[in-house]
């Protein structure tokens, strides 16, 4: 198995331009030393981090406002720092014991066991193994949401649901459950959304209009509730029809996909749905007119 099982991780994180700086140090968070020495200018340091650098108390100052903006900041960058280091480990541990396991090199070390080997060589439990190569499945999938989406995965089990996502109900649907899922995370004040509300959005959104009823007892249980009229089961259905079918391919991702496959096809092609969503809006608002309209009769 070559190299190009990291190659759907690359993009998140490049090796540093200086090799003698931390490898664990994410290449955004350190300086571009290649780049200075060919131009012969001093690079501005991407972050104040580089280099692997400890803050101190020092570094700190200004207005209580500014030191305050200033470590909300910082710790926001050393997280999302920490989350694509820890993906770095992964995706590398993973390549290592995917060849070593494909080359049968285990039994080379005396091993007929290939977790036992590899949980020997990491000091770990066999299990760990193999939910660190599930991990990093999980790493390659999701990159495939593209790096704005993809940075709020930094929690396993989060990826494990969009990675399931992306596998059962498609990249479309995926990149609308992460869209979604980012807007209820910014009402309820967080900067990433939860494995649950992930899991709550994707069922959602795959649900059937109108639940099936339940099998009921004829003497204990109440009547069952009427079905709604096809009228409204059809609205209903508009809805969800919308959420899966317009909103996937709106998405930021999807949308350069787009544009980097074909411009010219991606232009014709917004400006018609344009065009029809211009219809859909006149048409809705005319229905929230004759709604409008009938309550005003029914109170009168």
């Amino acid at each position: 198995m070559s190299n190009k099982l990291i190659a759907a991780g690359s993009s998140r994180l490049k090796k540093a331009a200086d090799s003698s700086v931390d490898p664990a140090v994410p290449a955004e968070l350190q300086k571009v030393a290649a780049q200075a020495a060919s131009t012969g200018t001093s690079a501005p340091e991407t972050s104040i981090f580089a280099h692997g650098r400890v803050l101190s108390a020092d570094d700190i100052t200004g207005t209580p406002e500014e030191q305050l903006a200033f470590i909300t900041d910082r710790l926001h960058e050393i997280d999302l720092a920490g989350a694509r280091a820890e993906d770095f480990t992964v995706l590398n541990k993973a390549v290592l014991l995917e060849v070593a396991r494909e080359r049968e090199l285990h039994v080379v070390a005396g091993h007929s066991n290939f977790s036992v080997w590899a949980a020997d060589v990491l000091d770990v439990e066999p299990k760990y193994v193999f939910e660190l190569l599930q991990d990093a499945e999980r790493i390659r999938a999701i990159s495939e949401l593209g790096p704005d989406l993809a940075q709020h995965l930094t929690r396993a089990s989060a990826r494990k649901v969009m990675a399931e996502v992306i596998s059962n109900q498609g990249l479309e649907t995926a990149q609308v459950v992460m869209s979604e899922g980012l807007a209820k995370a910014a009402e309820q004040g967080k900067r990433r959304p939860t494995a649950a509300v992930l899991a709550s959005i994707a069922k959602e959104l795959t649900a059937p209009s109108i639940p099936a009823q339940e099998s009921r007892s004829e003497i204990s249980d109440p009547p069952a509730v009427p079905s709604a009229p096809s009228e409204i089961t059809a609205l209903e259905r508009a809805v969800a029809s919308l959420k899966e079918r317009v909103y996937a391919p709106l998405a930021p991702a999807a949308v350069q996909a787009a544009l980097e496959a074909d411009p010219e096809a991606a232009r014709v092609s917004l400006a018609a749905l344009e065009k029809e969503l211009g219809r859909v809006a006149k048409r809705l608002a005319a229905a929230q007119r004759a709604f409008a309209s009938a309550q005003e009769h029914a109170s009168a």
